[in-house]
């Protein structure tokens, strides 16, 4: 199959996560796409391939010398909806604005990185949806590797394990992950941006959630008695950074950022998220929410406040500094491919930062997308078909 028709087959399957469930997957609907490339898999000659009763796919194709690992995740964001995916194709980029659809413009103006791809062709959405190129993109690379492997069988490759998760948009990818199943030496998730980039360094992430009872009193006898649990929670929101924002932070900072409130002035509830390429710094910035909670509790002795912390992922980096052979791999096939590598730090996380703790050390490497978890996401065709072959000299002998 044309690769360019595989992704756009793939991103058509909604494969939207969802972090309110509770399950694994978030979403049945993940499974949908899993069940597509269990059969696509044994198609390509690994028989072995399988879902498993998570949604993740395993499956390993028979080679020599070391045991690489493929990773790409399933679902998609939670932003934009992924129902209805409709792909578009711009052949022959001119750099103008393209209108998605009566409301939506892809304008280089607002997104100055598309000039560089101005003579190159696009997939872009319908402006209705995300496009999902994050990750199905890094899908259809690694069945490309695999199609063109099972194409030409006289190319001899090192052992390659492939594995699919699920639930990465929501930290959850490698809740059920098999090191076991994946059997592999070292592995790339391919699930990135810039296909020059080697990213082999991310934040650390924790995921809070912070709860506020107050007490409920008719206003009009509220005099010293009503507590409001919004106005509480507002409080305690202007206690945090003002420069330490999403909005404000710099490449090497962390930053904490608010998904969401709901609630009423009884009770409501608010969830954010922390990032910090340090982990001591991380601390501190939960710590810091903590203790400016238990002050308001001091304030308001009848409130209630509760902040819950879990971590969800951590900086690859001092694993991938003690196992350099899949740096050193991704930087020589890059090179090979006559581009220059550049070694980035991923503002996120990715399903390779969790394996790489657990002793699977896991770099990441683009595919060639951009805009991600938005309805202004575009895949650069020529730079996703350039990263089949940077995957493919990887696990080539």
């Amino acid at each position: 199959m044309d690769p360019v028709q595989r992704f756009i087959k793939y991103a058509k399957i909604d494969t939207q996560a969802d972090d309110t469930t509770g399950t694994t997957p978030s979403t049945e609907k993940q499974k949908d796409l899993s069940r597509v490339l269990v059969e696509d898999l044994k198609e390509l000659g690994l028989e072995d391939a399988y879902m498993d009763e998570y949604g993740i796919v395993y499956a390993h194709l028979k080679g020599e010398g070391d045991k690489i690992g493929l990773n790409a995740h399933v679902d998609t964001a939670l932003e934009v909806t992924d129902t209805n995916c409709n792909p578009q194709i711009i052949k022959n980029y001119d750099g103008k604005d393209y209108h998605l659809n009566d409301k939506y413009v892809l304008s280089s103006e607002e997104f100055p990185a598309l000039k560089k791809h101005i003579g190159k062709d696009l997939v872009v959405t319908d402006g209705n949806t995300l496009l999902g190129a994050d990750d199905k993109a890094g899908i259809a690379i690694i069945m490309g590797v695999l199609e063109h492997l099972h194409n030409h069988p006289e190319i001899k490759h090192h052992n390659i394990s492939v594995c699919f998760t699920v639930d990465e948009e929501i930290g959850e990818g490698p809740k059920h992950f098999d090191l076991k199943k994946m059997d592999a030496d070292y592995a790339f998730t391919i699930d990135g941006g810039d296909i020059s980039h080697i990213d082999a360094e991310n934040f650390n992430a924790q995921q809070v959630h912070i709860h506020v009872e107050g007490v409920s009193v008719h206003p009009g006898e509220g005099k010293n008695a009503l507590i409001n649990a919004l106005l509480v929670l507002h409080e305690l929101i202007e206690t945090f950074p003002k420069k330490e924002t999403p909005y404000d932070a710099n490449e090497d900072e962390g930053y904490w950022h608010i998904n969401g409130i709901e609630g009423s002035s009884d009770v409501c509830d608010l969830d954010m998220i922390l990032r910090d390429f340090d982990y001591d710094n991380l601390l501190k910035r939960s710590e810091y929410i903590k203790e400016q909670a238990a002050l308001l509790l001091k304030k308001y002795p009848k409130a209630k406040i509760d902040v819950a912390v879990r971590d969800q992922y951590y900086n690859m980096l001092p694993y991938v500094q003690k196992d350099p052979r899949p740096v050193d791999k991704a930087k020589e096939a890059l090179i090979k491919n006559g581009l220059t590598p550049v070694m980035s730090k991923i503002r996120g996380g990715t399903d390779g930062a969790t394996f790489s703790k657990r002793g699977l050390v896991t770099p990441n490497l683009g595919t060639g997308s951009s805009n991600h978890h938005g309805r202004y996401e575009y895949l650069v065709v020529q730079d996703f078909l350039k990263m089949i072959d940077v995957v493919l000299d990887i696990v080539k002998l």
